[in-house]
């Protein structure tokens, strides 16, 4: 009897936040970021859309021994705006990461097709800019409002840019003890960052936050999109111009 009311108690004081995006668009940088303070989480990428069952705040709770657990898990192609359904747990905490479309779409073509990437028609482009980008990130505006305290929504080229000063700001917002934000992290202990679930690149393993120049061929992909009327009017409610 004490041991259940032990675990009900320890559910119910954990906080749970979760990182929302699209597959590529830097929630791997962005976990590691917010995974170094002692009191958040390292998990490795966890469906947290499985948890919905009555005793999922228990479930949660159990993954890591941490007060914070921080889960991300991106929206996959299939999923439009059926993206995301959230745990059954009380007083989540939303993170809301965005990238601009061309640049998505190109780390996108390289993760699918690696080298055969340049070969990829333009239709296909057009497509995931539409029935995956836009629909995913105008899914998330309309549900997460950004004046929601609940919400946090932040551009992957800000995050880059300035990252002590934006993980600051999330450090406060998931509720995390650490005060000054941030540049660098360390590896997961328990996992590693592999294709398919993170990030398995150069760039992230180099354990500090790097801001690289648009290549010209994103710079194409986005000629090919930006006129569609929904990439459009994503990327205005996203602030890109």
């Amino acid at each position: 009897m004490n041991n259940g009311l032990a675990a009900d108690s320890e559910s119910e004081t954990k906080r749970v936040a979760l990182v929302l995006s699209t597959m590529r668009s830097g929630s791997t940088l962005l976990k590691a970021l917010l995974s170094v303070p002692e009191d958040v989480s390292n998990l490795p990428e966890t469906n947290f859309q499985r948890f919905q069952s009555a005793d999922a705040s228990k479930r949660i709770a159990a993954l890591a021994p941490e007060p914070i657990i921080l889960l991300k898990r991106p929206a996959w192609f299939n999923e439009g705006r059926r993206y995301p359904k959230l745990p059954n747990a009380r007083g989540i905490k939303r993170i809301i990461l965005a990238r601009d479309v061309h640049a998505n779409l190109l780390s996108l073509r390289k993760m699918a097709y690696r080298k055969l990437e340049r070969c990829m028609p333009v239709f296909l482009d057009k497509w995931m800019a539409k029935y995956y980008w836009a629909r995913v990130y105008g899914t998330l505006a309309e549900r997460f409002p950004k004046d929601d305290p609940s919400n946090y929504w932040i551009r992957y080229e800000d995050l880059v840019q300035e990252p002590i000063h934006y993980t600051k700001e999330l450090f406060e917002f998931i509720g995390s003890s650490q005060a000054e934000g941030i540049d660098n992290y360390a590896r997961p202990g328990s996992y590693d960052w592999k294709w398919g679930t993170d990030d398995g690149g150069h760039k992230i393993k180099s354990l500090k936050v790097q801001a690289s120049p648009i290549p010209p061929r994103a710079m194409e992909i986005l000629e090919n999109v930006k006129g569609i009327p929904d990439v459009s009017t994503t990327r205005r409610k996203l602030g890109y111009r």
